[in-house]
């Protein structure tokens, strides 16, 4: 197990990045707070060695994005009663709609109707900082596939959000 010390500036320093991650992952609050946890948790009972910062950080996101993958599949196994399942958010008056002003709640739903992977890329890319290749090397895949995943996620939050 590792340090007590070593385990809270693990999670002061990337804590919330890691929520950020989780939630972009398509995790509600709680089930993200609940996958910043395991996420911690594996690192704390981890023993992989950590050559630098950044590669703690790339192995604490992949982790928590692996988390909330696992999450949502065990969730979607799962029956869920009519009358539990999340209602649509009604309309909205006019006047709000045509103020051009986003709110968190348009971003969060406008990231929902990006794909998994472009939800993760463009989060890492534009959230987090990471160049393409660093996206490419934690999400395991081509860096020109990251980029493609990285422009046509910002193009559907553009059509998304109005901005287009």
């Amino acid at each position: 197990m590792r340090p007590q010390q070593d385990i809270e500036e693990a999670f002061d320093r990337y804590g919330d990045a890691v929520l950020r991650a989780c939630i972009a992952a398509g995790l509600s609050r709680a089930d993200a707070e609940d996958a910043l946890q395991e996420t911690f948790l594996k690192y704390a009972t981890g023993r992989t060695p950590f050559l630098t910062e950044s590669h703690r950080k790339a192995w604490l996101l992949r982790v928590a994005i692996n988390g909330a993958r696992d999450l949502q599949r065990r969730a979607s196994n799962q029956d869920v009663p009519l009358e539990d399942a999340d209602c649509p958010r009604p309309s909205r008056p006019e006047d709000e709609v045509s103020s051009g002003v986003c709110t968190r709640m348009d971003v969060a739903e406008a990231l929902r109707a990006l794909s998994d992977d472009q939800r993760v890329a463009v989060l890492l890319a534009l959230g987090e900082g990471y160049t393409a290749p660093e996206v490419a090397r934690i999400m395991r895949k081509p860096t020109n596939t990251v980029y493609s995943l990285i422009t046509r996620g910002k193009r559907k939050l553009r059509e998304v959000l109005g901005d287009e």
